[in-house]
């Protein structure tokens, strides 16, 4: 009977208990940095705070009678955690608590910069090898090559003991400009090389990767909105068009999850010439509304721009798409976007963690959310029923779930075999250590061997790894063996010549007519 009552204490005390870590949680992440814009995931023009009432200090009265009377210990990190998650999944589906660990990568990815030597590596069995190069990077210059495979880090033996990558990239990480070295096996070589290397801060691509389709059209693909997106951006669109008098711009914002607000702010501005044009506004509950317009200073004279999206395009990305469609300024083609329409500020918590939080709503310029329902956020969705007009040429577009695009295209070859992508670099990987050379002969890069290369790796998982990939893959490989040997622009330019996306931008871009007239009769 005791052993019955204990229990029935315990579910009355366990909800709220989780209310009251929950709360504090909360209340911490609130209170700490809260105009500190270091963190901010928005800057606000006109900034506003908001006090948190504390309710006369009962939440913390309650927390000490728990501790002092509760009948059993309790692990108050790990309550903590789960009450926090508890209360924000009943916020919306993107705020979100950012543990210690998830903090650091997450900084790295905003910030657009790492510790490295600028590798990328795969595990072939129990070992990694190089797959890519930074060109100018620490490893290029020390001496390291594609195809290398890493046996040891400082004398620590990381080969065939299945190493995990994140211990890897510790060495990298803690020892900044620091010598460190390490022992490889070149892949032209049966002898270890030891090579004395200094870690260093390497720049994240993000707007880096670009490159002249012809002589009046460049691409340029954007990975996210980091916070040297903008720069990139502009170093990129500078070497493209130099002293050309007018050229045509291709963005790629496929699978781009977004970023920093202020950054598609200031690549909108470079893509619209006259000032105080708005490109988006803000607003919340506790936000007041801001506005965000073109400055007039464009650098560049860009004619039509086609805009590319996808499923996975989000936030920043949407914010870019939905301006240049409601001013029709240019074509978007592809996919419905993601429909992600909230702002969110970052609050550092004293345990080394971080607390995501939305505070606010943007709308794009024609005052559509692009947020779709939280009630579907994992399932199709339903757009809102009110009706929007772009605002020059009052053609009808949609809200309330993310972006739709004038010209919609299927999956391309890339779209279909992304899935594939790693499994591609390990078979180009294999046939260069098997051949004992970087430069691999074009002959290998077949579809039939690919795929005998993963029913032999990987056996039963064979259909489920090439489900919905039943295809030649043979331009697939060959354009991922340019990846690996010739770098990011050089793939994008072989995988683009046949992508259904770029194509469509194309047909956009030659054509005579203007802007306004394409855009007049896709409606």
């Amino acid at each position: 009977m005791p052993e019955k009552h204990n229990k029935v204490k315990y579910r009355v005390w366990e909800p709220l208990l989780v209310a009251i870590s929950a709360a504090i949680g909360l209340l911490a992440g609130y209170n700490m940095n809260f105009n500190n814009n270091d963190y901010s995931l928005i800057n606000f023009q006109n900034g506003s705070s908001q006090n948190v009432s504390h309710q006369d200090g009962r939440i913390e009265e309650i927390l000490r009678f728990i501790e002092t009377n509760y009948v059993d210990s309790l692990n108050h990190d790990v309550i903590a955690v789960d009450a926090i998650k508890h209360i924000l999944r009943q916020l919306d589906p993107h705020s979100s608590y950012i543990s210690p660990d998830q903090w650091e990568d997450h900084n790295e990815k905003m910030e657009g910069e790492y510790n490295g030597i600028g590798i990328e590596t795969l595990m072939l069995k129990d070992t990694f090898f190089i797959c890519r190069l930074l060109e100018e990077g620490p490893a290029e210059k020390a001496g390291i090559r594609v195809g290398d495979a890493l046996l040891q880090i400082n004398g620590d033996t990381i080969a065939g003991n299945n190493t995990p990558f994140s211990t890897i990239r510790s060495y990298f990480k803690n020892n900044a400009d620091k010598e460190i070295s390490i022992m490889l096996k070149h892949v032209d070589s049966e002898e270890n090389e030891i090579i004395k290397i200094n870690p260093k801060t390497i720049e994240m691509s993000s707007a880096n990767n670009s490159y002249l389709i012809d002589e009046q059209t460049a691409y340029l693909e954007m990975t996210r909105f980091s916070s040297n997106t903008y720069e990139q951006f502009m170093k990129s669109i500078e070497t493209l068009i130099g002293d050309k008098k007018r050229m045509n711009l291709i963005i790629d914002l496929r699978d781009n999850p977004g970023g920093f607000l202020p950054e598609a702010i200031s690549i909108l501005s470079q893509l619209f010439e006259d000032k105080d044009r708005l490109l988006c506004y803000t607003e919340g509950l506790n936000r007041k509304k801001a506005e965000y317009f073109s400055t007039g200073k464009s650098f560049f004279n860009i004619g039509k721009i086609a805009v590319l999206i996808n499923e996975y395009s989000a936030s920043g990305s949407e914010i870019l798409a939905g301006a240049i469609q409601d001013w029709d300024r240019g074509v978007v083609i592809g996919k419905q976007s993601y429909g992600k329409g909230l702002v969110q500020e970052i609050f550092p918590l004293k345990n080394g963690g971080a607390l995501r939080l939305t505070i606010a709503k943007y709308y794009t310029p024609s005052g559509r959310l692009i947020q779709k329902s939280y009630q579907n956020i994992n399932k199709s969705f339903h757009l809102d029923s009110n009706e929007y007009k772009t605002l020059l040429l009052e053609r009808e577009v949609a809200g309330g779930g993310g972006i739709i695009p004038d010209v919609t295209v299927d999956a391309t070859l890339s779209e279909y075999c992304y899935s594939m992508k790693d499994y591609a670099d390990y078979y180009i990987i294999n046939e260069m250590v098997k051949a004992k050379s970087d430069d691999i002969e074009l002959e290998v890069l077949n579809t039939d061997a690919f795929k005998s290369f993963i029913l032999n790796t990987y056996g039963d998982a064979y259909e489920e790894l090439t489900n919905g990939c039943d295809m030649d893959f043979s331009d697939f490989l060959k354009a991922r063996y340019i990846r690996i040997s010739e770098g990011e622009a050089a793939y994008l330019d072989a995988i683009n010549a046949k992508d259904a996306y770029v194509n469509e931008a194309l047909k956009f871009i030659n054509n005579q007519k203007t802007t306004m007239a394409l855009l007049a009769e896709e409606n």
